[in-house]
C-alpha cells in the first residue's frame, strides 16, 4: 500500500536568517513521501536564493512566489498549489523534529 502524500506548505517573507535549518528539518523527515512548498511572500532579502538553491537539489521541494499579501495569503497559495492527501504548515523560522510527520 502506498504511504499518502503530505504536503508541508513554508510560508516565507523574510526569512534568510532561519530558512535553511527550517528546510534542513523538512528534508530530515523519516516519513518519506512528502512534497514541500516554499511560499515566498515577496521577500526582499535572500529567501529567493536559499529556496531555489534546495529546490535544484531536491525535486521534493518548490519554491512559489507571490507578491506580499502576508501569511494568510500564502498559506492559502500553498493549499492551491499542493498535491498532498494531507497538509501542515511550518513557519520559516521553526523546525520540525524528524518524526514530525506519522503515517496517516
Amino acid at each position: 500500500m502506498k504511504e499518502s502524500l503530505v504536503s508541508i506548505i513554508i510560508p516565507a517573507y523574510n526569512e534568510e536568517n532561519f530558512l535553511e535549518e527550517t528546510l534542513k528539518s523538512v528534508y530530515s523527515q523519516t516519513y518519506e513521501n512528502w512534497e514541500c512548498l516554499i511560499i515566498d511572500d515577496g521577500s526582499k532579502d535572500k529567501t529567493a536564493e536559499i529556496s531555489k538553491s534546495w529546490c535544484s537539489k531536491y525535486t521534493r521541494f518548490q519554491y512559489i512566489y507571490k507578491e506580499n499579501g502576508g501569511v494568510s495569503s500564502a498559506r492559502n497559495l500553498g493549499i492551491e498549489k499542493c498535491k498532498g492527501e494531507f497538509i501542515c504548515f511550518v513557519d520559516a523560522d521553526d523546525w520540525i523534529e524528524e518524526n514530525y510527520i506519522v503515517a496517516p
